[in-house]
C-alpha cells in the first residue's frame, strides 16, 4: 500500500516569507531571491500546509466550498505541493536543501573571483 502524501511530509523553508492580501499572497524565498504568487485558494492550501493538515483534511475543507469531485482536489492539492516542493518552498524533513545564493546564480563570477584570488 503507497503511503498517502500529508502534509506532515513537508516542512517549509526557512528562508520563505509572505505577504498576504485579499487576492491571496506572495511568497518570497530570501535564499534563492525568487517569488512565487498565491491565489486565494493557494493561500488557503498554505494557511493548512502551516497548521499541519493532511491532504485529505485540506481536500476537505476546500469541498465545502466548491463543488468539485473529491478525487480532483485531492489531485489539485497533491500537484500545488508537488510545484512548491520543485521551486524549494518546501521540503520533506531530512532532505538537504541545496544552498545557493540567488545573487551567485545572477552573479557567478563573483564566487570565481573570490576564490581566484
Amino acid at each position: 500500500m503507497e503511503h498517502p502524501i500529508t502534509t506532515q511530509d513537508f516542512l517549509i523553508a526557512p528562508s520563505v516569507r509572505e505577504t498576504t492580501s485579499e487576492d491571496g499572497a506572495v511568497l518570497l524565498d530570501i535564499e534563492q531571491g525568487i517569488c512565487f504568487s498565491l491565489n486565494a485558494i493557494g493561500l488557503r492550501i498554505w494557511e493548512l500546509l502551516k497548521k499541519l493538515h493532511s491532504v485529505d483534511e485540506i481536500a476537505d475543507a476546500l469541498a465545502q466550498d466548491f463543488s468539485v469531485p473529491r478525487s480532483q482536489l485531492l489531485s489539485d492539492v497533491t500537484e500545488f505541493l508537488q510545484s512548491l516542493e520543485a521551486k524549494r518552498l518546501i521540503h520533506q524533513p531530512g532532505s538537504t536543501l541545496p544552498r545557493q545564493a540567488w545573487f551567485s546564480r545572477i552573479f557567478p563570477w563573483i564566487k570565481q573571483r573570490a576564490t581566484a584570488h
